[in-house]
């Protein structure tokens, strides 16, 4: 019988869903719009719509935005603060940094807990984990009647995260008042820190834990809701959610620690391609998914995934979170075009979302959005917006950025390309940026776009950045879907344990490392994990008197002293960051590190057949900047075959998608399926296509 894979992905706009067949690589496909208030109702609603009988699904991996959605809207459980007395402002004070130096309106963001719901207790440990102010039975029961009288006020439940001082080195206190809280409330959400985040650093640690907490209900009755709709169709395949790293967690633990499903959504993106820039044979890509209300800008260096270990969901609120790099900015296809206080166009953050969505789905919204412009300009077939299944009405697109047009004192077309230009802008400055703070030089990568707007903008983006190459693999709009179910098993773990290379033995590391490493293998077995994982092991470290640290690979089977080699390697990569290396410093190791894996065996990659291109679907006028209404050839990319060339100006349709290529440009397609395209005096190298073309000679 016939075994599939499936991958989903829920975003603010769109539900996605892929089926990969295990045995051919052979995919079915489906997209819907997604529904907010019941975000499981559309996954299954997806899924309704592949031609896929329950018992052959072998595998189900969904990737959610539920969790991001949450904190943006700030939707989440109302959560107190339970803490160490003397340290409940925390979340309050944060850091002395400011996000804008000069900006004298700035002011902090809301921490997600209110300042009346932060609890003191009378305890604490100190630096070395000594018992200073021992818990008492009494604190305990006083804090425990204090958290049920809050739970009783709240008409719709309350969470509770814990995170006293120093618990990283001794998390006694913690354990003994969260268990007293869960024998006295049994149904309570409770996120203690010592288990979350063991880290260093009390902000970041207390931020964690209070976002694990504001989050657990949602997830825990999301992931619930997923899991009671695939009993009901009877499957029993293993289930999963994508986390924030790229691995996968069971749907049943999903509740345990919801802060690692922050970025589970864009995760699966990035995986989705690594697969396909692998499939192109290209190492170094930056990923742009754009969508309908965001847009994300990642970064894929000699084949691999980057992967950071704190994350900011907003500027100045930290999650201590091991997330696959990337940055996120606002804008998506919903996007709305208005102005600032200044009166200069600007495109996001704000957007229509799916419902009413852009004022040319018909549904109510009158304002401007990047798909109205798009509309305007002749890219986008109003007839064929997921594939028909969702007419878009050009007078009102036109009607809505008119008013645009008239507060610029512009033509209609002039002011729908600006609205474009500035969204294209906005994401060109979020790839410099990203490059440019990782130390990557972007004019050797090449871009690759998906979700279901990037290819429509993405050959105007590359040529403003100065990337000589875009690709768009084969249904676009479904690469995060398809990315989830791709994933590996994976864990992260990581703590604080301070050790010195002028005191630490290497008996006394290797041991701290080795029961890091043995603990992260036993939680990816609990996970799933049936065959011998990858390990790998770092250690974070600095020279003393430092404040920040770098990761160093900490290989256990080395000879030798591995405190000495730790710091040999540290002072390298030092001179390489920094142009320098201070040798004599003691070194310190802040954070201990273990990553554990199973990788899948990744399903076989269909290949289409090869030819020539076709004649054009049809021909309509499309409106360029500098040359105005243009007739431009129209393609349906299911009828490209590979090998196939296309000259711009064109466009290519898809169910899920649309690509605009440029004057001057050039389409190849790869025999996976991948377009290839830039401009025409570089990419016929880059792609062999004059090697073709001379074969075929």
């Amino acid at each position: 019988m016939t075994a599939y894979r499936v991958g989903v992905d829920t975003g603010g706009t769109f539900t996605d869903i892929v089926a990969v067949d295990e045995a051919t690589g052979a995919r079915k496909t489906a997209k819907v719009a997604s529904s907010p208030e019941q975000p499981a109702s559309a996954v299954f609603q997806a899924l309704g719509r592949v031609d896929c009988e329950p018992g052959q699904i072998a595998y189900f991996v969904l990737g959610t935005t539920i969790a991001t959605n949450c904190l943006l809207q700030r939707q989440g459980q109302r959560t107190v603060f339970v803490t160490t007395a003397g340290f409940e402002d925390i979340p309050y004070i944060q850091r002395v940094d400011r996000k804008s130096l000069y900006d004298l309106q700035w002011q902090k963001p809301e921490p997600y807990v209110a300042r009346y719901d932060c609890v003191g207790v009378r305890e604490r440990i100190a630096s070395d984990g000594a018992v200073r102010v021992p818990l008492e039975e009494a604190e305990v029961e006083r804090v425990v009647e204090r958290v049920r009288a809050i739970a009783a006020q709240a008409l719709d439940g309350i969470a509770v995260a814990i995170s006293f001082l120093f618990a990283y080195l001794r998390p006694e206190h913690e354990q003994r008042l969260a268990s007293a809280l869960r024998a006295a409330l049994p149904d309570l959400p409770i996120a203690v820190s010592s288990e979350v985040a063991p880290i260093w650093r009390e902000y970041e640690r207390a931020s964690t834990v209070i976002v694990d907490a504001y989050l657990r209900r949602l997830t825990g009755e999301f992931a619930a809701d997923i899991d009671a709709g695939l009993e009901r169709l009877s499957t029993t395949c293993p289930r999963f959610l994508l986390k924030s790293n790229g691995g996968q967690i069971p749907t049943y633990a999903a509740a345990r620690q919801p802060v690692n499903l922050i970025l589970s959504g864009l995760a699966g993106g990035l995986i989705g391609g690594q697969h396909f820039a692998d499939a192109v044979g290209v190492r170094d890509v930056v990923t742009l998914d754009m969508g309908g209300t965001s847009a994300d800008v990642g970064v894929v260096v000699d084949g691999s995934i980057r992967s950071s270990a704190n994350y900011e969901f907003e500027w100045g609120l930290p999650i201590a979170i091991p997330v696959v790099d990337l940055t996120t900015i606002g804008a998506g296809g919903s996007s709305i075009a208005g102005f600032d206080q200044g009166g200069f166009l600007k495109v996001g953050p704000e957007s229509a979302g799916a419902d009413p969505g852009p004022a040319s789905y018909g549904r109510g919204s009158e304002r401007p959005t990047v798909t109205d412009a798009n509309l305007v300009l002749g890219r986008l077939n109003p007839d064929y917006f997921l594939g028909g299944e969702l007419p878009l009405d050009p007078d009102r697109a036109g009607a809505a950025v008119q008013l645009v047009a008239d507060r610029l004192e512009v033509g209609l077309e002039q002011s729908a390309q600006a609205i474009v230009e500035v969204a294209s802008e906005n994401m060109a400055n979020a790839i410099r940026l990203l490059c440019a703070d990782r130390g990557l030089d972007y004019r050797r990568f090449a871009l690759e776009a998906f979700g279901g707007a990037g290819p429509l903008h993405a050959a105007e983006l590359a040529r403003r950045v100065g990337l000589a190459r875009l690709i768009v693999p084969p249904s676009p709009g479904l690469t995060s879907a398809f990315g989830a179910q791709a994933a590996n098993l994976r864990v992260d773990r990581r703590t604080t344990r301070l050790h010195r290379s002028d005191i630490t033995t290497d008996a006394e590391l290797r041991r701290a490392l080795e029961q890091l490493a043995d603990d992260t293998v036993d939680e990816l077995r609990r996970e799933g994990a049936s065959e011998p994982p990858t390990l790998v092991v770092t250690a974070s470290c600095r020279y003393l008197g430092q404040n920040y640290e770098q990761d160093v690979a900490a290989p256990l089977d080395a000879e030798g002293d591995l405190v000495e080699l730790l710091a040999e390697r540290f002072g390298e990569q030092h001179r390489q960051a920094y142009g320098y290396r201070l040798d004599g410093t003691v070194v310190e190791f802040v954070y201990l590190s273990a990553t554990a894996l199973q990788r899948r065996v990744p399903s076989p990659q269909p290949s289409i057949e090869a030819g020539t291109a076709p004649d054009p679907l049809d021909v309509r006028p499309v409106y360029f900047k500098g040359t105005g209404w243009t007739e431009t050839p129209i393609y349906r990319r299911d009828d490209l075959p590979a090998t196939a060339t296309i000259d711009g100006p064109a466009i290519i349709e898809e169910i899920d998608s649309t690509t605009l290529v440029l004057a001057d440009q050039l389409t190849a397609v790869h025999e996976s399926g991948c377009l290839i395209i830039g401009e025409i005096s570089s990419l016929a190298a880059a792609t062999s296509i004059e090697g073709r073309e001379a074969a075929s000679a």
